[in-house]
Formats: structure tokens, sequence, C-alpha cells
């Protein structure tokens, strides 16, 4: 007898759970808590969704002046090299024609000596 008392007192903490099922007013009262606290939560992305915007904004504008400060930094490096190279041939441009007038100036001492 007793194992039956304890057999019926098991098996109905068993079975009493599933008595309590939920109704249709529990699902209700369920969503409408679940709703009211995501609502401050949709609100908080929509924020989010704006700050990120606005930083995007933020650089890609910063992304353009690094663009044009690398264009600078290249220009300023690179022209004066290009100016000492255009140099440096002028100047062997020159230095060729020093030499050949040099040797046209000997030649002509030359002849004066050689024919006073």
């Amino acid at each position: 007898m007793k194992m039956i008392c304890v057999l019926l007192i098991l098996f109905g903490t068993i079975v009493l759970p599933v008595l309590g099922a939920l109704d249709d007013a529990d699902l209700n009262q369920i969503r409408l808590i679940v709703q009211k606290e995501i609502e401050p939560i949709k609100d908080d992305i929509e924020g989010l969704k704006i700050e990120v915007a606005t930083l995007s904004g933020h650089v890609s504008g910063i992304e353009k002046m690094m663009t044009w400060l690398m264009v600078l930094i290249v220009v300023a490096v690179g022209l004066p090299q290009i100016i000492i190279a255009w140099r440096s041939r002028k100047d062997r441009s020159i230095e060729k024609q020093i030499e050949v007038l040099t040797q046209e100036i000997e030649t002509l001492k030359q002849r004066q000596i050689v024919q006073p």
C-alpha cells in the first residue's frame, strides 16, 4: 500500500505540470511582455544605425583627406627628384657641348700655331 501511495504521489507530481499548460491568454501576455522588452532594443538599434552612418561619412572624408595627403607627399618627394634628373641630363648635354667646343678651340689654336 505504501508503494502504491508513493507511486501515486510520484505520478501526480509528473502529471501536474501537464495540466498547467499555457492557454491563449497566457501566450498573448507573454507576447506583450516580449514586445515591451524588444521596443527599447529596436530604438537602440535605430540610433546605432544613425551613428554608424554618421561615422561612415566621417571616415570617407578622412579617407579622401589621406589620399590627397599621400598625393601631396609623392609630389613633394618626386618633383625635386625629377628636377634633379632633368638638370643632370641638361648638365651632361652642356658638358658635351663644352668638350666639343674645347676640342674645336684646340684644333683652331693648333692651326693658328702651325699657320701664323
